[in-house]
């Protein structure tokens, strides 16, 4: 990994930021150009990465011990996103809700505990996250998250009200529309949303009951008896079978099942039961819906691979707790695109139209910032400037 040399041009809006102060800033551009460019995105790699970090001793007391509030910041970030068309939200766009484990491997990591893995089926040790994420055609983004504590008597399902509370009350987020999985399929989650005139969309567990015909079937049951008529949503053929019914706990709603056709024997199709309160709404358009709630497990997949979610080790909760701030600030500023970020390295880059594209780019400026730096350097000799770089390379190789 080569020396970072100046701070990524797309952290410009952090200056704006009044929740932290001037030295602050400094300190949160540093880390946020760690997060998307250095190989190592632990404190210690970004202090040793970043040139213009500091120290590692500086990192950690801006994470742990300065004053700065960062649900603030979070409003400022998101604030930020409404300033441009690519990231503006709207009434036509979605909230997911969803989870997420980080894998830990230190005993003293906070609110560490084992949780079952669904993606691997199997039990790790680890931290457990529940966000909330806006979602729409153009763009998406986290909105909050909170930390799951499981020795307390506090859910998910509780941080999950949380959550809808936040993005209604402090972030005034129009989006009309919640998603959730099966999981979250929850009568008091679902009361929350509808307190507030929004719509749902989740679904259903196979075993859960529901009314048809006079009788109480299980969803799974009742679809080995129904009739499914193939559909076209989105360009792929469904067989679908949609009625209004009785769903136990929640009332009188619509329900869809959804199965998927492929042409591909090796394919997977899973059926899916969704219910949801748009009673009028067409099936296609709640299955075309329900497909935007992958963009948050794209979320977790981008923030894991390539912006350092899981690689905080520290022992503190508020320093735990600013880092994924400063991971969802980084998420963001890179949705923002190439063309919001004044910098010299423009003129190599083009507007960016994925996550990874934005990520690469950025990356390269990082690339085209060193060698304007060794440039500026005028008649140093090359031995004195790589004596300069010298332990952040001892440090990258170890």
């Amino acid at each position: 990994m080569f020396p970072l040399t100046n701070v990524l041009s797309c952290t410009e809006p952090i200056e704006g930021f009044g929740s932290l102060s001037y030295h602050q800033r400094d300190h949160a551009k540093a880390y946020v150009t760690g997060l998307i460019a250095a190989t190592n995105k632990t404190i210690d790699g970004i202090a040793r990465h970043v040139m213009p970090s500091g120290s590692e001793r500086a990192l950690n007391k801006f994470l742990g011990e300065y004053d700065w509030d960062e649900d603030k910041l979070n409003l400022e970030r998101l604030e930020e996103l409404q300033k441009h068309n690519e990231t503006r939200w709207s009434k036509k766009g979605y909230i997911a809700i969803d989870d997420s484990l980080t894998e830990k491997t230190g005993e003293e990591i906070p609110e560490a505990g084992t949780f079952y893995d669904h993606a691997d089926g199997e039990y790790i040790w680890g931290q457990n996250l529940v966000y909330s994420f806006y979602t729409d055609e153009k763009t998406g983004y986290p909105l909050g998250f909170r930390l799951y504590e499981k020795e307390t008597e506090v859910t998910k399902l509780d941080q999950a009200r949380q959550l809808v509370e936040e993005a209604e009350e402090r972030a005034e987020v129009p989006a009309k529309t919640y998603l959730f999985d099966s999981w979250y399929c929850d009568q008091e989650l679902i009361e929350t949303i509808e307190s507030y005139g929004k719509d749902w969309i989740t679904a259903l567990k196979s075993d859960r009951k529901v009314e048809f015909a006079e009788q109480e079937w299980r969803i799974d049951e009742l679809h080995e008896e129904v009739d499914l008529t193939d559909r076209e949503v989105d360009g792929t053929t469904y067989r679908i079978w949609t009625r209004k019914l009785p769903v136990s706990q929640l009332g009188e709603k619509k329900v869809i099942i959804a199965e998927k056709v492929s042409e591909d024997d090796d394919e997977d199709n899973p059926v899916k039961y969704l219910v949801t309160n748009k009673i009028d709404a067409q099936s296609a358009d709640i299955i075309e819906s329900y497909g935007f709630r992958w963009r948050i497990e794209t979320f977790f997949e981008d923030s894991k691979q390539d912006l350092g979610f899981a690689d905080c080790e520290v022992q503190r909760e508020r320093s735990a707790k600013r880092h994924w701030h400063m991971n969802m600030l980084a998420y963001s500023l890179l949705r923002l695109g190439p063309a919001q970020c004044a910098s010299s390295a423009r003129s190599i880059r083009t507007k960016a139209t994925s996550m990874r594209t934005e990520w690469e780019w950025s990356v390269k400026e990082a690339v085209h910032n060193l060698v304007e730096w060794v440039r500026e350097q005028g008649d140093r000799a090359i031995t004195d400037i790589m004596a300069e770089f010298d332990e952040l390379f001892i440090n990258v190789r170890s």
